[in-house]
């Protein structure tokens, strides 16, 4: 039988899956209320001041470490800043940062990853070896030495903690191409003659896909806590412009006073990260109920 049609199977079989992979997330209860946070999070990020009851960045001294009441809901700061609307506009920094930065460390890891676990050889020990190299550093530290030689700022963080994350990706795609390099389907694409940048882009990419789409959903959460941390020690956006590290960074120093400056930021944080956590599980459910995928095994062709 001629094997040319298996080339042209494996396209097909993903886009039939994607609207039942799509309204199964939405069935998927817990990840639907994640969902849901997470837009409410994205909402408020995208209206900012229009929705803002407070300018984040005025202050008000005589108004300073007013605890909540009906006019500042969540009280203010020792400047006399509202928290609630510092909050508020703190979340579309960790969205922007989150987003970004895993965006960058997905694409690039993907790229990576599919070229080391396809060509073989000499070039996939070099990457091989390149990524246990970044991985032998704690991935927080590694954050904050890359951020400090790049400088404090909302680029150079993301970037900082894109560099972290690219070994992850390129890991797990790496895994998944290896697993996917001698399937059926990808023999006939060969014996068909198909160039290797289209086979790789039609047929490999797609069945690395599921397992990085995983390791991205899960690890927004992560970078959202990185970010944090190096705006904690200053290496984040310049003041006065808030985000929520940085927030709880000015606000240990008056906890005992204002508990409130820590518990707000905070709060959002664990939120926004949980509901992060809980889309990553129910997109690596939805995947596969089974677990396959998330093990690197490759979609049927």
């Amino acid at each position: 039988m001629n094997e040319t049609p298996a080339t042209v199977a494996a396209p097909a079989s993903q886009t039939s899956r994607r609207p039942k992979l799509a309204s199964r997330l939405l069935r998927h209860k817990s990840g639907a209320a994640s969902l849901a946070v997470i837009l409410i999070f994205g909402v408020v990020a995208a209206l900012g001041s229009l929705i803002q009851p407070f300018d984040p960045i005025a202050g008000n001294v005589v108004a300073s470490f007013s605890p909540p009441s009906a006019e500042h809901w969540l009280g203010t700061d020792d400047l006399g800043r509202d928290v609630l609307s510092r909050v508020m506009d703190g979340a579309k920094i960790a969205l922007i940062v989150a987003t970004v930065s895993v965006g960058v460390a997905a694409i690039i890891g993907l790229i990576i990853g599919v070229i080391a676990g396809y060509a073989g050889g000499f070039l996939d020990l070099l990457i091989t070896r390149a990524q246990d190299v970044l991985f032998a550093f704690p991935t927080l530290l590694l954050a904050v030495i890359v951020s400090a030689v790049l400088g404090p700022g909302l680029i150079n963080a993301s970037l900082a903690i894109a560099l972290v994350y690219i070994p992850r990706f390129g890991r797990i795609a790496r895994s998944a191409t290896l697993q996917v390099k001698h399937s059926e389907f990808l023999d006939a694409a060969r014996l068909a003659g198909v160039p290797v940048v289209r086979m790789l882009l039609r047929h490999v990419v797609p069945n690395v896909m599921p397992s990085v789409l995983v390791l991205a959903a899960l690890s927004v959460s992560t970078a959202q806590l990185a970010y944090a941390s190096l705006a904690f020690l200053g290496l984040g956006v310049s003041p006065p412009q808030a985000d929520w590290g940085s927030m709880l960074s000015e606000g240990r120093n008056f906890v005992t006073v204002a508990p409130w400056m820590v518990i707000a930021p905070a709060a959002a944080l664990v939120l926004l990260m949980v509901a992060f956590n809980v889309v990553g599980d129910a997109v690596r459910d939805v995947m596969d109920p089974r677990g396959e995928h998330s093990k690197g095994a490759p979609i049927a062709a």
